[in-house]
């Protein structure tokens, strides 16, 4: 399984509103572009992305922009990994009836996967992303 470059930039996006949280302050797309590197034109449709699957919402205005829809502790990386790439290992690499053999393996390994990413939250990612950032002297 390989996580898409579309998927790693909806979560660097959601680390970014997930530190505004608290605050219940609004990030325009611009603002998380420049401060994640993520090509902002690639970002504006990940953003629609991730409103269609509720993870987040939207303000228009002046002072508009986009927020969590939940708190950074009650969203999966499984969700967002499914609202962006789509179910895990469905439909199966190969679907024929010579596959069947390997289909048990395949859907424990998808569980497998689908568990680690669904005990792993988006509060889990922005705190080893500030503790990555730290600096010791």
């Amino acid at each position: 399984m390989n996580i898409s470059a579309r998927c790693e930039y909806a979560c660097r996006a959601l680390v970014e509103l997930g530190a505004h949280f608290a605050a219940q302050q609004t990030v325009t797309s611009q603002e998380i572009a420049e401060r994640r590197h993520i090509p902002e034109k690639y970002l504006v449709h990940i953003l629609l992305q991730l409103k269609r699957a509720g993870l987040v919402r939207s303000l228009r205005g002046a002072q508009g922009g986009y927020l969590l829809a939940r708190a950074p502790d009650e969203l999966q990386l499984l969700e967002i990994v499914e609202a962006i790439d789509g179910n895990i290992l469905s439909p199966l690499p190969v679907e024929d009836s010579a596959a069947e053999v390997l289909k048990p393996a395949w859907e424990e390994v998808a569980q497998g996967i689908r568990a680690v990413l669904a005990g792993t939250t988006l509060r889990n990612l922005m705190d080893k992303a500030a503790t990555d950032n730290m600096y010791y002297i």
